[in-house]
Order: C-alpha cells, then structure tokens, then sequence
C-alpha cells in the first residue's frame, strides 16, 4: 500500500524563488517532514494550481529537496496556465508525474513551489506517493 503527503498553500505570493509549502488545507503544518519508514521512493508527484484568472499567466515549478534524497533535489515543471484575453474567472492546472526518486525513510523532506518568470498569487497543493 502506497503511503501519500500532502502540502498546500492558498493564496501564495510565487516568485522566481522557491518557497515551501506549510499547509495542509487549512492548518499549518511543518514544510519539512520525516520521510515515512518503509519506504524508499516517490513514485508520484502530483500538482494542482489555481489562480483568480485576473491576467495571471505563469510557469510553475515543484521542488522536491532534503535529506532523504539519495539522489539530490529534483525540479519538475508543471502545466503552464494563462487567461484569454479579457476572461474572468479562474485557470486551473494539474500535473502529475511518475517518478522513481531514491529517498531514505526517517530523514527530511521539503516541497516548494516557485515560477519561472511571471510572477502569479496562486493556490498550490502537491502529493508525493512513497512505497
């Protein structure tokens, strides 16, 4: 059986710096957890974003950073989202990658997020799957 985290952020002010996420909905959690016991790998990465749709297009970026990566940090791009135009509303976008990063169970584990150019206020959620 597959064990999952999860971190989020709502409104989060994205720059060209990584910024981890510390949420989970709506409770603060630590942006750094201990890699589950009996596991020794992410085998999925998932990514939501939303944004208020407001002219907001962005390239986002996740990154898997820590301790417990016998490989080093990893950096994905995920699905780029614009607006048309004049619309309103929101832009969505989910991205899911499966993976095979090597970790070790007990030491640390960061998420982060950042954008590759534009600037964006957007929600973030991101699940790694371990076995």
């Amino acid at each position: 059986m597959a064990i999952v985290v999860t971190r989020s952020s709502g409104a989060l002010a994205t720059t060209t710096a990584f910024q981890a996420l510390s949420s989970l909905a709506g409770a603060t959690v630590s942006s750094s957890f201990n890699v589950p016991s009996g596991v020794s790998s992410v085998k999925q990465i998932s990514v939501g974003s939303c944004a208020d749709g407001a002219g907001e297009e962005f390239q986002g970026m996740v990154k898997i950073s820590g301790s417990s990566l016998k490989d080093g940090e990893a950096v994905f791009a995920m699905a780029g989202q614009n607006t048309m135009g004049t619309s309103t509303g929101s832009n969505t976008a989910f991205t899911q990658y499966d993976t095979n990063l090597a970790c070790e169970s007990g030491r640390d584990m960061e998420i982060s997020i950042a954008v590759a150019g534009s600037t964006v206020t957007a929600d973030y959620a991101v699940t790694l799957q371990f076995e």
